[in-house]
């Protein structure tokens, strides 16, 4: 199997992102009651800048940098599961989501920081980015999923999926890179596999945006085009 281009997958991540992050905005603007869309929006632009900076890495970038590209990636992904929840209970205020993302994203720099200088041979700093987006994902996922029976959306299950695949594929990553600080996977393979990885999660951020679409359209037409037909129906 060979290498992807990893340049143009950077710029494909980022142009996706920032296209998805319009997307999220234009829908937002058509149902301004429609929580949650304007914090999605906001965590595709912190994972576009993320994804930004870790293209421009390389053998001599500081740990500076690579701190700041990985905690805006994380904080993309807290901000993303905090607006499923606030989707799932408007009540959610956007205060309690900062906060929440800010926590989040200074305990991720901390054990990423203990990480860089406790293992540094292992890339133990990797697999503790990983693991962070596996479980961020994972919660929104399952906070999709769950608001299913708070109201039947039929659209959820493509964003909840999307959101497991993206789980699932940073859990791999973090498998992988263990590996190779054990000496048992190749570094070329680990290359290889992280172009792939990049690749899919780029696919499911955008399958994600696209059920989040249908969620907010397919909430607005329950909540506003049912009483025009009763209305209808009366006349």
């Amino acid at each position: 199997m060979s290498a992807l281009h990893a340049p143009t997958l950077h710029l494909i991540g980022v142009l996706v992102t920032l296209v998805a992050a319009g997307v999220s905005l234009l829908t937002w603007y058509h149902h301004r009651d429609g929580p949650g869309l304007r914090g999605w929006a906001l965590a595709l632009l912190l994972g576009s800048a993320g994804t930004f900076l870790f293209s421009l890495r390389g053998p001599d970038t500081s740990f500076r940098i690579v701190l700041i590209g990985d905690a805006l990636f994380v904080a993309g992904f807290a901000t993303m599961w905090m607006s499923m929840r606030r989707f799932n209970d408007p009540g959610v205020s956007a205060e309690l989501m900062g906060v929440i993302v800010a926590a989040i994203t200074i305990v991720f720099a901390a054990l990423f920081t203990l990480a860089w200088q406790a293992i540094p041979m292992a890339r133990a700093q990797s697999m503790v980015f990983s693991l962070f987006v596996c479980i961020l994902a994972s919660l929104a996922a399952w906070e999709t999923w769950r608001g299913h029976r708070l109201d039947g959306l039929r659209s959820r299950p493509i964003a909840a999926l999307a959101l497991t695949g993206i789980a699932v594929a940073r859990f791999l990553r973090a498998a992988m890179v263990f590996a190779e600080g054990m000496g048992a996977l190749d570094p070329q393979d680990g290359v290889i596999a992280q172009g792939y990885a990049l690749y899919f999660t780029t696919v499911c951020i955008l399958v994600v945006t696209f059920g989040l679409v249908l969620m907010a359209n397919e909430r607005f037409e329950r909540q506003y085009g049912q009483p025009k037909e009763e209305g209808s129906a009366a006349e």
